[in-house]
């Protein structure tokens, strides 16, 4: 993934969304996903309980089976959340180039990045560095929330 990329606000409204992983760091991209309306589909052997309790509330697709070529064909976002180097390397080999990528557990093969983001008095503020130095990105959205609260 670029070292710069243009902050940008899109709208995810019954955007098809597919997660390859099921585990705690899909689980937190699928809330933000659902926050945002899109239509999630987690393509996992197992899921996290939050997952199950998600997709047992129809509120996620799952298929039960490790993520493969098919599973990327409509979606117009991917997020790479397995931490498997072999699903990395499929959705790298088979993703297209319309499609938006989120390498959550690989942001080499990304070309997006979900910033930090929060809602305050109705606007939202996101920071972001790419992906490469997320444990400053949370320590500015903290500084970022305490600030904009005292005023």
């Amino acid at each position: 993934m670029s070292d710069f990329l243009l902050p940008l606000t899109v709208s995810l409204d019954r955007v098809e969304a597919v997660i390859i992983g099921g585990g705690n760091v899909a689980e937190r991209k699928a809330g933000k996903l659902l926050e945002a309306k899109a239509v999630v589909t987690v393509v996992a052997p197992e899921l996290s309980r939050e997952l199950e309790r998600l997709w047992k509330e129809n509120r996620i697709t799952w298929k039960e089976k490790t993520g493969g070529p098919e599973d990327l064909r409509t979606a117009w976002l991917i997020v790479s959340a397995s931490g498997d180097k072999a699903a990395q390397q499929m959705i790298a080999e088979h993703k297209h180039p319309w499609q938006l990528v989120n390498g959550a557990d690989n942001p080499s093969i990304g070309n997006v990045a979900f910033p930090a983001s929060f809602m305050e008095d109705g606007v939202q503020i996101s920071v972001s560095s790419g992906s490469n130095k997320p444990a400053s990105v949370k320590e500015w959205k903290h500084y970022l929330q305490r600030v904009i609260k005292k005023r």
